[in-house]
């Protein structure tokens, strides 16, 4: 189907009113080399749009006390529970690092996050390459899988996918994003076209790569998600 120019010039115009100039957009990279942010982020991912918050304030701790590119694994991930001295303690120390935390407020996945870190180490997946490599068999991801599972719980389904494409992993489906953001800004639920489609369009019209937009309209969903119907 070929989407109209309408259309992509809708949802390019909001990316541009909302995300901001694509050469400042933050990359996908910086997971793609750090196991522990993509964990983080995924299973944060199904509590009130907070995984950005929470993976910044990561990235503030970690920084503050290394000053370099953070690569963290598994291992790495369950050395600052270890600094903290309990997951409760690390929703409030690392989760909410120099952020005054409050246990009535979005919820911190503290506890969440520290199980499928262990789990994950306990298989030995402790990088992102490791989990690439995993992907190569059915079972060895199959594995992992069933770890993931049973450390999240309710929601896991929808946080494995995260994890998936956040690693890189091919033939993922996370169109729930983009489907959110191109509907409320073309004040419609169905869509002139797929949603990959647009959103291939638009990545066009942007001069960026279409994972790239994907990975920007999450993260401005993640902020700013439930006050959205106020700005399409």
């Amino acid at each position: 189907m070929t989407i109209s120019t309408d259309t992509v010039d809708a949802v390019a115009a909001a990316c541009r009113d909302r995300l901001g100039d694509p050469s400042a957009w933050v990359a996908s990279d910086a997971y793609r080399q750090s196991l522990a942010l993509c964990i983080i982020e995924s299973v944060q991912s199904t509590s009130g749009h907070s995984e950005v918050t929470v993976v910044d304030r990561y990235l503030a701790y970690r920084k503050a006390r290394e000053d370099k590119p953070v690569t963290d694994g598994a291992r790495e991930l369950l050395r600052t529970f270890e600094e903290a001295g309990s997951s409760d303690q690390w929703a409030g120390k690392i989760g909410s690092y120099k952020r005054r935390y409050t246990a009535t407020g979005v919820p911190i996945e503290a506890h969440h996050i520290q199980q499928v870190a262990e789990k994950l180490h306990y298989l030995q997946i402790n990088s992102v390459e490791d989990l690439l490599s995993a992907a190569d068999s059915d079972n060895a991801l199959d594995a992992v899988h069933h770890a993931w599972v049973d450390a999240c719980g309710d929601g896991s389904e929808v946080t494995w996918a995260h994890l998936l494409m956040l690693a890189g992993i091919p033939h993922t489906d996370l169109g729930t994003a983009a489907d959110t953001f191109i509907s409320a800004t073309l004040g419609t639920t169905e869509l002139p076209g797929d949603t990959s489609e647009i959103l291939a369009a638009t990545a066009e019209q942007l001069g960026v790569d279409p994972d790239r937009l994907d990975y920007a309209i999450r993260r401005w969903l993640s902020v700013h998600g439930r006050t959205l119907q106020h700005v399409a």
